[in-house]
């Protein structure tokens, strides 16, 4: 029986709710996590005991040395993080299930921060294609950046509208309680 797995899972930061989920659902098959890749996309595990572990993601940019104590003071172990932000905790639990966010308000705050991180990059994007489109020509290289960079800036877009919209799902959900 093979007890080293490698897994892919795409999912999407408007959305760390699949990823977490799908990590619990390992972790309560026996499979351990002891490895993410560089762009939390491909997972690694152990076949080990069967453990009841919560995973959270989140997104800080700009963190202080608190940060990290805050967590480790509330046992919670860093599993992965990158330099852009990300974070991956997990922690093991028994009875009531764990999560690093208590309240509507700063799960809005965390996908506004993503937006923030966002825009700037979405601004470079439309600045190079506006320059393609201006001096656009007959030369296969240029006409293939035009429509590389429309697949982007569409993709930028729709990740606006679902991080928009999960926005707008917390916020209902907020006035609800």
């Amino acid at each position: 029986m093979n007890t080293l797995k490698k897994s892919w899972y795409l999912w999407w930061g408007w959305n760390p709710e699949k990823v977490e989920n799908w990590l619990e659902l390992m972790e309560s098959k026996g499979w351990n996590l002891y490895q993410v890749d560089m762009l939390a996309n491909r997972f690694k595990f152990k076949k080990d005991k069967r453990r009841t572990v919560r995973y959270c993601v989140d997104f800080q940019p700009n963190i202080d040395a608190q940060y990290i104590t805050i967590f480790a003071d509330d046992t919670w172990e860093l599993i992965w993080s990158n330099e852009i932000g990300w974070y991956i905790w997990k922690k093991e639990y028994e009875k009531e299930r764990p999560s690093i966010y208590t309240d509507y308000n700063s799960l809005i705050e965390r996908n506004n921060r993503l937006i923030g991180m966002l825009k700037p990059m979405f601004s470079f994007l439309i600045f190079i294609f506006l320059f393609l489109v201006f001096f656009r020509s007959n030369h296969v290289f240029i006409n293939q950046l035009f429509w590389i960079y429309s697949v982007l800036i569409t993709t930028y877009i729709v990740i606006f509208f679902q991080i928009k919209r999960s926005n707008k799902k917390l916020k209902k959900n907020r006035i609800k309680e």
